[in-house]
């Protein structure tokens, strides 16, 4: 973002070329650096968060070349690193008188029609600064509205602006440097290169405003981080999935604002959340909008070369077909970004871990710190009123089986018994083989009216009970005729151990889900959270979707009453 000369276009006309300066101020030279790190910084950060998106194409291609890890906190820093260079620039101009530089007054216009050389595309590179200025100004403008889920603003609007601007000003890149090159050719360019020690005492006070500017974002980052009351109550909430307890009466709602959630309409998910809490127990009230109750999960049709598994991108764990309706928490003791600091995108961001399937990133922590995350799963822990516990933390060991999922630092809590059970093992022949039948074909009956469409909502129960089935034998398949669907779910009961420390019971009822959770405030488990004043709270809901929740950068802290 170079800054010319300043002087008037009259009076560089005057001066003639015998007296261009070959140099400019170290600050100006710092300054467009700086701006040129940032832009770097923020372009190819947001090329791998861009290329993350289920509709991504050419990005992806450039997933490769593209950098990995904790972008999304990189390309938030960069976001600050703009508005402290942004303060410094102005700051600067105005402190050492420079301004001339930069106005568009009536003397550049006039200038425009100029015979002369250098002063017409003088006025006409101050024209194409302009440009680059307004498209930094919508980038961070859009960016913070994104960042703040500002209510009311319509996300995929906000991000195709922000996509907009990014590459206006790869635009203004170019023009700038060829305006800069048609203006003076080699040695307009080289000034950027060569600084003179002058403007010292404007530099020093932009400077300062920087920092200025840097700590008040910072401090107003913080202020901006709401807080959800969890009230003392003296009757515990029966968690039960209804809202009329007197707990819920008195609670004061939160609405959190998420965004690129799949299937979910234009990927945003209001939910409402409320908490309370007694001497032992947390309970939360979780509510948001749902279009459909989606319950096939993975299931097994038998075709007339055997039972195949529906789904899309199940391989690449990837489905946002057939898959079931899920929601998930996290609770962390530092308000880092991208989900507690534990996101970390791209198609390899472990060097010494397998790659993930399906190239978009690993959860897990650089500080062997923990983070609880709360996974309830409609179809695989809703039958037992559980939450499946798990964690995210450090890098795990690489999979001793080159075919099984690597999943970096996400893990489940130790169970001794319970859960659920995936019903089928993979045949050479390409098709799969259930690993249980139900004992009688009726008891099939339970899935209700069967609608394949992945967007269609179902009214039955997609699992099996443990109890309802059997080992799978050839003798009992052939009962079974062709088109037969069977659940992918074996429930064999609720977790036992310290995966199954929350409980959690999820209603679906006209357009909306509504999820009660409770758990002890200190489990003792080194897996688990302490629920405690100043703990930050997460939210993501997942509508027929394996892995692409909707989301929020900006987490809640719980405020005891």
């Amino acid at each position: 973002m170079t800054a010319i000369e300043g002087q008037s276009p009259a009076g560089i006309a005057a001066a003639g070329p015998q007296r261009q300066r070959l140099r400019t101020d170290i600050a100006t030279v710092l300054l467009h650096w700086t701006f040129v790190l940032l832009l770097g910084t923020s372009v190819v950060t947001g090329f791998r968060i861009a290329a993350d998106a289920a509709d991504a194409t050419w990005s992806r291609w450039l997933s490769p070349l593209l950098l990995q890890g904790e972008v999304s906190i990189w390309h938030v820093w960069s976001a600050l690193g703009f508005v402290m260079a942004i303060v410094a620039y102005v700051v600067f101009l105005a402190w050492a008188h420079l301004t001339p530089r930069v106005v568009l007054d009536a003397s550049r216009m006039r200038a425009l029609s100029s015979r002369d050389h250098r002063t017409r595309w003088q006025s006409i590179n101050v024209g194409i600064y302009w440009i680059g200025f307004f498209s930094l100004l919508t980038l961070v403008t859009s960016g913070t509205a994104i960042y703040l889920n500002v209510e009311g603003l319509n996300f995929g609007t906000l991000t195709t602006i922000h996509r907009s601007a990014a590459w206006v000003m790869l635009s203004y890149m170019a023009l700038h440097i060829g305006g800069q090159i048609v203006m003076g050719g080699a040695t307009q360019i080289m000034k950027i290169l060569r600084p003179r020690l002058v403007y010292g005492v404007p530099a020093a006070v932009a400077a300062a405003a920087a920092l200025a500017a840097g700590a008040a974002v910072s401090m107003l980052d913080r202020g901006t981080i709401s807080a959800l009351p969890v009230d003392f109550v003296p009757v515990a909430p029966t968690v039960d999935g209804e809202a009329g307890d007197p707990a819920w009466a008195s609670a004061a709602p939160i609405i959190v604002h998420t965004w690129r959630g799949a299937n979910f309409p234009s990927g945003a998910v209001p939910v409402t959340m409320r908490a309370a809490r007694d001497r032992t127990y947390a309970y939360f009230l979780f509510e948001w909008p749902d279009s459909t109750r989606s319950q096939k999960h993975l299931p097994l049709q038998k075709t007339k070369a055997g039972w195949r598994v529906l789904e899309t991108s199940y391989a690449i764990h990837d489905e946002n077909a057939y898959y079931e309706d899920k929601f998930a928490v996290l609770l962390a003791r530092t308000p880092r970004l991208a989900a507690a600091g534990t996101a970390h995108l791209g198609s390899r961001p472990l060097a010494d871990k397998p790659a993930p399937a399906g190239g978009r990133g690993l959860h897990y922590t650089n500080d062997e710190s923990v983070v609880d995350m709360w996974h309830w799963k409609s179809v695989r822990t809703g039958p037992i009123g559980q939450v499946d516990d798990n964690y995210f933390g450090p890098p795990g060991p690489a999979p001793a089986d080159s075919g099984e999922r690597c999943t970096g630092g996400y893990r489940q809590d130790a169970k001794s018994h319970g859960g659920f059970v995936q019903n089928w093992k993979k045949l050479d022949t390409g098709v799969v083989q259930p690993l249980f039948l139900p004992r009688n074909p009726r008891a099939l009956h339970r899935l209700g009216q069967v609608d394949l469409r992945p967007d269609a909502g179902d009214k039955g129960e997609w699992w099996l009970p443990a109890t309802l089935t059997v080992p799978y034998s050839a003798d009992l398949d052939a009962l079974f005729p062709i088109g037969t669907i069977l659940p992918s779910v074996i429930i064999e009961g609720p977790f036992e151990g310290d995966r199954g420390d929350v409980r959690a019971v999820g209603r679906w009822t006209n357009g909306q889900w509504r999820l009660e959770v409770s758990r002890k405030l200190d489990t003792g488990s080194g897996y688990d959270v302490p629920i405690e004043d100043g703990i930050f709270l997460w939210v993501a809901a997942f509508d027929h979707s394996q892995t692409r929740h909707s989301q929020h950068l900006h987490p809640l802290r719980l405020k005891f009453q």
